[in-house]
């Protein structure tokens, strides 16, 4: 007699979207809790750290979870030379990140960061004449708009509202979204024929561990400074290397292992509340009027409706 078969249960998927947003509200507060690091801690051997512990999880992950022998990573870094061409990238992102971090308010930085999915649109159009994707330039005016509104306390004195260092940073900060952006059109344009999330993790980590390094090195960094930083920019700088680098990497890698990662990507919008919120408690950087609060509005439903809209077009992304 044949036994009949129970159905197999659904996996719910909400675990996996809870996950995502736990990623995102990590990510989103790296800015902050960087500022605040870098208060106390030279900021190049704070990266160096981070990358430090960055490349150590990638080879827990490529040995643990790809199952990837060491022989077969150093063929996978060595065939890969597209990796290194990526890594470029990475380092020029990261290292002009921490220095618009230290120019100018954390939040700020955060929010030029939204304007990353209009940055890749528009360089395939510039660049590799790919049409730009449906509503680009109608999103990138609201969130312009937007933007616009949050950086601007007082429109009576806008002019005057912005310090030098808050313009270099700001530039900076775009730099470092165009150069996120090149990232994500390379990786889009590029063959990784044996290239898992944990090698790359590796092969990156390493390229900005050196990189961090030598910087700390050639601008003669005081390390000392950790021995004596206060309570709280080590709680920051603990928060930056472990919480955000190793613990908002193995969430995001979990949550895109269990739902479709246009989901995930779609929620992007939730870093800039994540920053709004600890810059808030931790930095004292608040949004003041009113017409700033819409800004952020503004921004946050525009790039979630945007790149909703783009990812059931084209289907699952990378974020």
């Amino acid at each position: 007699m044949s036994h009949s078969q129970k159905p197999a249960r659904a996996v719910s998927i909400w675990p996996y979207v809870w996950l995502g947003v736990l990623g995102h509200a990590i990510w989103g507060g790296y800015p902050v809790m960087a500022k605040r690091a870098i208060a106390d801690v030279p900021k190049f051997s704070l990266l160096f750290l981070a990358s430090t512990a960055a490349t150590l999880m990638g080879l827990w992950l490529v040995r643990h979870h790809d199952r990837m022998s060491w022989r077969a990573m150093w063929r996978g870094m060595r065939y890969e030379p597209m990796m290194w061409g990526l890594a470029f990238f990475v380092v020029a992102r990261s290292v002009s990140n921490i220095m618009a971090i230290s120019l100018t308010q954390a939040v700020w930085v955060q929010l030029i960061y939204m304007l990353t999915p209009f940055l890749v649109a528009l360089l395939g159009l510039l660049l590799f004449r790919d049409p730009a994707p449906p509503y680009t330039f109608r999103a990138l005016f609201f969130s312009s708009v937007g933007a616009v509104l949050m950086l601007v306390e007082d429109w009576s004195q806008v002019l005057t509202a912005f310090t030098p260092r808050d313009l270099a940073g700001l530039a900076v900060a775009f730099f470092s979204a165009l150069a996120l952006a090149m990232y994500f059109q390379m990786v889009r344009r590029s063959q990784l024929r044996e290239a898992t999330r944990g090698l790359i993790m590796v092969q990156q980590g390493v390229a900005m561990a050196a990189t961090f390094l030598a910087l700390s090195l050639f601008n003669g960094e005081d390390w000392s400074r950790w021995a004596t930083a206060s309570t709280g920019g080590l709680w920051a700088a603990l928060a930056a290397i472990f919480v955000v680098q190793v613990g908002g990497n193995l969430v995001q890698i979990t949550a895109l292992g269990g739902v479709n990662p246009a989901l995930i990507t779609s929620m992007m919008a939730l870093r800039l509340i994540s920053a709004l919120v600890l810059g808030g408690l931790i930095l004292g950087e608040h949004l003041t009027q009113p017409t700033q609060w819409l800004g952020a509005v503004i921004v946050t439903i525009t790039v979630t409706i945007y790149l909703w809209l783009q990812n059931m077009r084209h289907g699952p992304r990378e974020p």
